[in-house]
């Protein structure tokens, strides 16, 4: 009787080390904040720069890098994409980034572009609206979608 328990204890134990052992670690990523700003100074048409050490984050605008400091980027750990929607002849515009796709080593986002509505009373001031995301290195990959579904970028590692 005590050698048979002995062995099915021994046979519950493989088993559950084995269990454990084949399954493979993965990350746990929740959706990212962003910075944005209202005045970007980047580039006066929409456009994505995707940064991956501090020497590309210098070569910025001084003006730029201003308006983004508080991300407080980290670039031993975390790449960052800034998305610009260009010059705007008004205030109202802002850029949105929704329908994260958050999978083990790749990330797929859609950005969503607003505008003020036709009917609304905006400032007469030249905007320059953007965001910038921070993006773990462990990720391997980032896909950057329109509202339509078209890739506007894809930035590997």
């Amino acid at each position: 009787m005590k050698h048979s328990l002995i062995i099915s204890f021994f046979i519950v134990l493989i088993s559950l080390l084995s269990a454990c052992g084949s399954q493979p670690a993965q990350m746990v990523y929740q959706v990212p904040k962003s910075t944005a700003s209202q005045q970007c100074f980047i580039t006066q048409t929409d456009s994505q720069i995707w940064l991956e050490q501090e020497d590309e984050w210098n070569a910025l605008p001084i003006a730029a890098r201003q308006q983004l400091e508080s991300a407080q980027v980290d670039f031993t750990q975390e790449s960052i994409l800034i998305i610009s929607a260009g010059q705007k002849s008004s205030s109202g515009y802002r850029l949105e980034l929704t329908n994260w796709l958050l999978e083990q080593d790749h990330w797929q986002v859609t950005r969503i572009a607003h505008q003020p509505p036709a009917d609304s009373m905006q400032a007469q001031v030249i905007t320059s609206p953007c965001l910038l995301v921070k993006i773990p290195k462990t990720i391997k990959s980032f896909t950057l979608n329109n509202e339509q579904g078209q890739m506007l970028g894809r930035w590997p590692y």
